[in-house]
């Protein structure tokens, strides 16, 4: 049977051709060309990514080295503003000490600190720095410096009586904290 099997095997197969598909070949020129074409487009395409990314790196180590630059300008020179409006303060305080002749007398000079202290805070009021207000008010640890606490007939425990150094802000923040007496 096994024989008999084989030749009906052979005899179908003869019958039914067998359909062969051949893919359209492209030649192996025309294909080495093509891949040749989207070698050279992708050599070209990273070289132009490449430039770009060269110039891209160098414009943000030329950003970071200018903004350096100028944090550190801003930092050297962040007082000249400061100093520009005490310069004229100073002026005055070297015009009193240099024209202290014999013929002045005691009133005048003591009327013309007056003037140069008022212009003296005036700039400070200006330039956004304020005094604490201390004298008879509660003891405030955020803007006071307790130096003594001493007993004092008709007023609340503490309470500020006394200032011996003046304290100072400067917009929200404490330059100097007032110095002073509290009662008990």
């Amino acid at each position: 049977m096994k024989e008999e099997d084989k030749k009906q095997k052979e005899e179908e197969n003869k019958e039914t051709p067998k359909m062969k598909v051949k893919p359209e070949k492209k030649s192996t020129v025309s294909k080495g060309k093509e891949l040749k074409k989207k070698l050279s487009e992708k050599e070209r395409e990273l070289i132009e990514f490449n430039d770009r990314y060269l110039r891209l790196a160098a414009d943000f180590d030329n950003y970071r080295k200018r903004t350096g630059r100028e944090i550190r300008e801003v930092i050297e020179y962040a007082g000249e503003g400061v100093l520009r409006q005490v310069l004229p303060i100073l002026d005055d305080i070297e015009r009193a000490l240099y024209n202290n002749d014999k013929n002045i007398s005691e009133g005048s000079v003591q009327k013309g600190l007056e003037l140069i202290h008022k212009k003296f805070v005036k700039t400070l009021e200006d330039l956004g720095i304020k005094p604490i207000e201390s004298l008879n008010k509660p003891f405030d640890p955020d803007f006071h410096h307790a130096v003594l606490a001493r007993e004092e007939k008709d007023i609340e425990p503490e309470m500020v009586v006394e200032e011996f150094e003046k304290g100072y802000v400067y917009k929200k923040h404490v330059l100097r904290y007032a110095k002073v007496v509290v009662s008990k």
